[in-house]
Parts: structure tokens; C-alpha cells; sequence
């Protein structure tokens, strides 16, 4: 009997980590699979002076080097201890083979202790662990 562990891959791009200023995550390779979950996990944000504001973004790369936002693939953080989830499919085809998040943090006192993991699924060869 197969179960959740065998059929999806998990890939940390994003490392926990309290950020303060915007950040690239690491190219995630999605060779195999045809699917993507990207989960973004917030703790307690600074909303202080009330213009911070905490937008996530897939971007994908052919090279794992030069990378362009996936349309629609984005979330925005808005209270404290919020989880996101972004959905991406046809990798390999309208996606490149890299994809990674982007935190983008602005505001006078932005402060956000978060991680993004991706979610590999679909994957063409099974178990995935």
C-alpha cells in the first residue's frame, strides 16, 4: 500500500527564517514531476505602523539562474501565524524545470519569521521518496 510519503516530494526553498527584508529562495529541480504545492508558513508578523505588507511569488528557470514570475502563482500574508498555499501544475511544459519562492517584504518595520516548502507531486516515477 502506497501512502502520502511515497507519492510526494518535499523540497525546502525558502528555510525558516525571521526576514526583514525581501528574499530569494533556492531553485527547487522539478524533473519528474508534473505538479507543484508550495506551502508558506508566516508567524507572528510586524504590522506595526500598518503599511507592512508580505507578498510570496513563484518565479521559474530553465537554468536554475535567471528566473521569471509563473503567472498567478502568488499569495499574500495578511495576519499573524497564516499559512498560504500556491498551486503550479504543468511543469515541464509551461513551467521551466526550476522553480523557487520569493518573499517580497516593504513597509517601514517589516518582520516576518517564515518558510516556504514545495510540494512535489504527479511525479512520473513512483515512490517519490
Amino acid at each position: 500500500m502506497k501512502s502520502v510519503y511515497d507519492a510526494i516530494k518535499a523540497v525546502v526553498s525558502l528555510v525558516p527564517a525571521v526576514r526583514t527584508a525581501s528574499a530569494n529562495g533556492t531553485g527547487v529541480d522539478t524533473l519528474g514531476y508534473n505538479s507543484a504545492m508550495i506551502v508558506i508558513n508566516a508567524g507572528d508578523i510586524d504590522l506595526t505602523t500598518g503599511d507592512e505588507t508580505y507578498n510570496f511569488k513563484v518565479q521559474d528557470s530553465a537554468d536554475n539562474s535567471t528566473f521569471a514570475d509563473v503567472s498567478g502563482a502568488t499569495a499574500v500574508v495578511t495576519a499573524d501565524n497564516d499559512t498560504k498555499v500556491i498551486r503550479v501544475e504543468g511543469l515541464g511544459t509551461s513551467v521551466d524545470r526550476y522553480i523557487r519562492v520569493v518573499a517580497t517584504l516593504a513597509g517601514t518595520t517589516p518582520s516576518c519569521p517564515c518558510a516556504a516548502t514545495v510540494l512535489l507531486g504527479n511525479g512520473y516515477n513512483k515512490p517519490a521518496n
